[in-house]
């Protein structure tokens, strides 16, 4: 582990206030994503580990799929080993992410964006679903 990878780890566990792990963002496949979208409020990040934007942006996802917890889960799908789920939903550019609400497309974010900026968007959703 790195030096960099080192600090983040320990960043999440400070601000989680606990010294376990906090919850992550689940990787998902072309294989397996439809399964994972199907049920209840879901952020999707399509990424790659080349792109910059895509790694300023996971420290940032970490500590929201921890917030979020139990009322939305938060997947990450690499478009380079998953093409497939990337042409369906039309990724243009990455970072992307695709909120799902019951399976179904509900909210789309493109580019770094701060976190308020996602988290209003994921309140919006979970707002409408209830």
């Amino acid at each position: 582990m790195d030096e960099t990878e080192t600090w983040r780890e320990k960043r999440i566990k400070e601000l989680s206030g606990k010294g376990g792990k906090a919850e992550k963002p689940v990787e998902v496949s072309d294989g397996n994503f439809a399964e994972n979208v199907k049920a209840g409020l879901v952020l999707v990040d399509f990424w790659a580990p080349w792109c910059g934007p895509c790694r300023m942006i996971a420290p940032v996802l970490e500590h929201i799929a921890k917030d979020y917890a139990g009322r939305a889960r938060i997947l990450k799908l690499n478009v380079d080993e998953n093409p497939a789920t990337a042409s369906k939903y039309g990724i243009m550019s990455i970072p992307t992410m695709v909120i799902f609400s019951s399976g179904k497309p509900a909210d789309t974010i493109v580019g770094f964006v701060p976190k308020q900026s996602i988290e209003a968007k994921l309140d919006a959703a979970l707002s409408r679903m209830a």
